[in-house]
């Protein structure tokens, strides 16, 4: 039985959230704070989180090349690697304070929410790429969900962060992780049970 690395990558990455829910900085609400802000600067845990999201990052650019290699094909697999390595810059960039008495930096902040977001669009492209190269219908319509999901979720994510709509920003992008880590581990299978997935 090979390896699951992209599921290895996620139980480590869900594993180092977890963990970090233990050591949160003042006036974290995990409904309204994201899990960026478990890494935000000032806070003297941040390297917690910090690991989680380089080691996430390393593992799943490490399983895309990896799988990569086994089949040339798998074309989507370089934008999966595309958005493990800005996972992994986001961990060496944390994310503005979430006190607003602590000093911060806004460059640093800034780069984080930069690489967050190419992390996003590599995902929703690589869910595109796969939309595109679905074999059955059943892959066809199934990465469709994922997509519609993503999409979806992620401009609920918009909103709520301009304030348009009062739901707790924390709660949604937790299901938008949530979301693209599923496609992650459905790809995977498809990986492991069908040698020539494109």
């Amino acid at each position: 039985m090979r390896a699951k690395l992209f599921l290895i990558a996620i139980l480590y990455f869900i594993a180092v959230i977890v963990l970090a829910h233990f050591f949160i900085p003042p006036n974290y609400d995990w409904t309204q704070n994201t899990i960026s802000d478990l890494a935000s600067q000032g806070h003297i845990y941040k390297w917690i989180m910090q690991a989680g999201f380089v080691g996430f990052g390393f593992l799943l650019a490490a399983g895309s090349a990896y799988y990569f290699w086994q089949n040339k094909k798998r074309y989507f697999l370089w934008l999966v690697a595309g958005y493990g390595l800005s996972v992994l810059v986001t961990g060496f960039y944390c994310a503005a304070a979430i006190d607003p008495s602590i000093e911060y930096s806004l460059q640093e902040a800034g780069i984080h929410s930069m690489f967050a977001t190419i992390a996003g669009v590599c995902m929703s492209l690589g869910i595109v790429w796969q939309v595109v190269a679905s074999s059955t219908r059943r892959e066809l319509w199934t990465r469709i969900i994922f997509l519609v999901l993503v999409m979806g979720i992620s401009a609920l994510f918009g909103l709520v962060e301009n304030h348009i709509l009062e739901i707790g920003k924390g709660i949604v992008q937790r299901a938008l992780y949530l979301t693209g880590l599923a496609w992650l581990i459905y790809e995977e299978r498809q990986i492991l049970h069908r040698g020539t997935i494109k």
